[in-house]
């Protein structure tokens, strides 16, 4: 495992990106980062094949338009970690501020620890677990996946989804077009195959599951 940045001085986003793109161009993809300071929109883009240890707090944006590499955080996020990500996994091991997941196509962010407002919002298809509280409008507009929280979350949960699972442990305050479904074997399974894997101590009986009331709420009642 190769130590790509490790400066102790003044540093930019270029230059961390610039090291990363030379070492995957060696074919050096197991990198461990070193971060000088709390950077955005670090390892942005990276592609299948790709495993990132960015050692230290990292700023808004990172990993960005992921498609296919792991990506891993000791310390905590900025805003919009795995921002409009399409495959890959990225594990927060601290808390994250706003927006985690936003606009996810697929691929998995997992956070342990607390998280701001927006988790989720306008998720496509990925699969979103904080281990801990959230803020509001956790699930704006989703469309599909999977948003899953240990803890409890803010206000107007699943505003105007229209499709996909919000899983809460603690309280929660329902949105607009979001509202309790019974949990199933099904998703019962679902959570204990995902908490194995990550490692997540929860109470599986102690959750909700949050889903939309219409298809198309923005047209009247449905016929």
């Amino acid at each position: 495992m190769a130590n790509v940045i490790t400066s102790e001085g003044e540093i930019s986003t270029r230059q961390v990106n610039v090291g990363i793109k030379n070492e995957i161009a060696d074919e050096r993809h197991f990198l461990t980062i070193e971060m000088p300071k709390k950077l955005d929109s670090i390892a942005v883009g990276l592609g299948d094949g790709v495993s990132i240890a960015l050692k230290g707090d990292v700023g808004d944006f990172v990993g960005a338009l992921n498609n296919g590499a792991k990506i891993e955080i000791e310390g905590n996020a900025g805003r919009y970690v795995g921002n409009n990500m399409t495959g890959g996994e990225i594990i927060v091991n601290g808390s994250a501020e706003e927006g985690v997941g936003f606009g996810t196509y697929d691929g998995t962010v997992v956070v342990y620890g607390s998280a701001g407002d927006g988790i989720g919002q306008l998720n496509k298809g990925g699969l979103i677990v904080i281990d801990g509280d959230i803020g509001n409008l956790a699930g704006l507009y989703m469309l599909s996946g999977d948003i899953i929280v240990t803890g409890s979350t803010g206000i107007d949960t699943g505003d105007w989804m229209i499709g996909g699972s919000i899983y809460v442990g603690g309280t929660y305050n329902t949105g607009t077009n979001a509202e309790i479904h019974e949990m199933n074997d099904d998703d019962r399974q679902k959570l204990k195959d995902i908490f194995d894997i990550y490692k997540i101590e929860a109470d599986i009986t102690s959750f909700t599951k949050i889903e939309p009331k219409k298809l198309r709420p923005f047209y009247g009642d449905e016929k």
